[in-house]
């Protein structure tokens, strides 16, 4: 796992030195950190919290390329129709190392404030642990898988400040669903416009 890190990040970072375009009124690199709040998907009360780092690199005025490594960890307990919990819970937790890319709709060169639309897609380890205290024939669940991730998201950065909502797509483990709503806030280093 290690060595697929970094060999993507190496890979990313030697992409982007030899690309020869770059932004002419933004800074060409900045580091996105974020966290936030995470909704798994399913029926029942959850709640998971992410946190995020994606160096970027911004190609031209509008379009960026990333690399974000990812994780959340997220909750669930199913609730009957009067809302009591019924016995089942369920966590998980996800890293995910993605490839992004993201599109600026911002009004003109240089604009602080910087409405954007993005994709990734990449690859994620799943870990889930599932119970049910109410069924006595159930086995406790655990598994964990590897495989293709990806996501769709949208926000904006304005000066150093970054907020986006953003579906997560990673690999199921078990009966366990992993995919998840993330809303993220944070900053970054770097970027902003040439000054």
């Amino acid at each position: 796992m290690k060595k697929q890190i970094v060999l993507g990040l190496v890979s990313f970072f030697m992409l982007t030195t030899i690309v020869s375009a770059q932004s002419e009124s933004y800074k060409p690199w900045q580091v996105n950190i974020t966290g936030g709040y995470a909704i798994p998907s399913g029926k029942a009360t959850k709640a998971g919290i992410t946190f995020n780092i994606e160096p970027q690199f911004n190609y031209t005025d509008n379009l960026s390329f990333g690399f974000r490594l990812g994780s959340a960890l997220t909750l669930k307990a199913a609730l009957d129709a009067s809302g009591q919990e019924i016995g089942e819970f369920s966590v998980a937790a996800v890293g995910s190392y993605v490839a992004t890319g993201s599109y600026y709709f911002q009004s003109e060169p240089g604009a602080s404030f910087r409405p954007f639309a993005g994709v990734g897609l990449g690859f994620a380890t799943a870990a889930g642990a599932s119970v049910d205290y109410a069924d006595p024939n159930y086995a406790d669940d655990y598994t964990s898988k590897s495989g293709f991730s990806g996501l769709l998201r949208a926000g904006f950065d304005i000066s150093h400040f970054r907020l986006n909502a953003e579906y997560n797509v990673n690999p199921k483990t078990g009966r366990l669903n992993n995919n998840f709503i993330a809303i993220n806030q944070g900053f970054y280093f770097g970027g902003g416009a040439n000054r």
